[in-house]
């Protein structure tokens, strides 16, 4: 299980600046409704939870580094490095959440304009760790799947964790027309998100298949469409469970329409579970090759 320390850094990062991205969106809504103070109050649980995600997942980005202090000597080569400028905006994202993140705590104030701004940050940082994958000499990693991959967790890692943080504290505030405003958002961009990757799915297959037969430099794996076909049974597992989570929110929406964060709060919670279960089992997928 070699590949825990690279699913968890990078899931766990992406998962952080999604929920950044839907914080600024949801607090928008509540403040329109509640005021900014309850607004605040409401949000401030997933905003906690997108810096102790992010804090996580650097701290395991050092559990496969063979001696993590020569991380700073990345720093040294940031105009042609991506592992330079990914470390470089990933300090400058996690700094801003948590700093922000405690500002909030202690003031009990948040500012939307502040919160895109982080989240644009993480959103530069996840295009330098794409990059840095894309990159590499990993054969199966230099498509562009993996940017598809990298963002497509952003938004459906980002919105499922959102959405069941941000439900259990709005239950008593939430209107039920932003209840539901507040899932079908959420559920078109989880949509949109594995929708957009399963497009992609066929083109990358047909890539990897090319490959085999025009490629004749050396990279690892040397087979790479045997790699993908060797663990073809995992990804679609993966994709499984992530459609199931989206027909469980669909099917919350349909059937709990006035009580969307009452009596549909089991289905909200279970179909943001299974999205993020899916986008494990799918992070794994892309790691592991044998």
């Amino acid at each position: 299980m070699g590949e825990w320390p690279l699913v968890t850094f990078t899931l766990l990062v992406q998962s952080s600046v999604g929920i950044v991205i839907l914080t600024a969106l949801y607090f928008c809504w509540f403040e329109h409704e509640v005021g900014n103070q309850r607004a605040t109050l409401v949000m401030k649980p997933a905003l906690l939870t997108a810096a102790i995600l992010g804090c996580l997942g650097l701290l395991s980005s050092t559990l496969h580094m063979g001696y993590p202090l020569n991380a700073f000597h990345a720093l040294r080569h940031i105009s042609s490095s991506w592992l330079s400028r990914e470390i470089v905006f990933a300090a400058l994202y996690l700094g801003a959440l948590c700093l922000y993140t405690l500002f909030v705590l202690i003031k009990g104030h948040m500012n939307r304009t502040v919160l895109a701004l982080i989240g644009i940050l993480g959103l530069i940082d996840i295009f330098c760790m794409a990059s840095l994958y894309f990159s590499s000499s990993m054969q199966t990693w230099m498509h562009s799947n993996t940017y598809f991959m990298f963002f497509g967790s952003v938004f459906a890692a980002g919105a499922a964790i959102t959405l069941a943080v941000t439900a259990m504290k709005a239950k008593v505030i939430a209107s039920p027309t932003l209840a539901y405003k507040l899932v079908a958002s959420a559920l078109v961009i989880i949509f949109l998100a594995i929708a957009i990757r399963l497009v992609v799915q066929p083109f990358y297959v047909e890539w990897l298949s090319d490959v085999l037969m025009t490629n004749n430099a050396i990279t690892f794996p040397q087979t790479p469409i045997s790699a993908y076909n060797e663990i073809f049974a995992l990804r679609v597992i993966a994709w499984l469970i992530s459609i199931a989570g989206i027909l469980v929110l669909g099917y919350s929406m349909w059937k709990k329409r006035v009580a969307m964060l009452t009596a549909g709060m089991p289905l909200v919670l279970a179909g943001c579970a299974m999205i993020f279960i899916g986008e494990v089992l799918n992070r794994f997928a892309f790691f592991i090759v044998k």
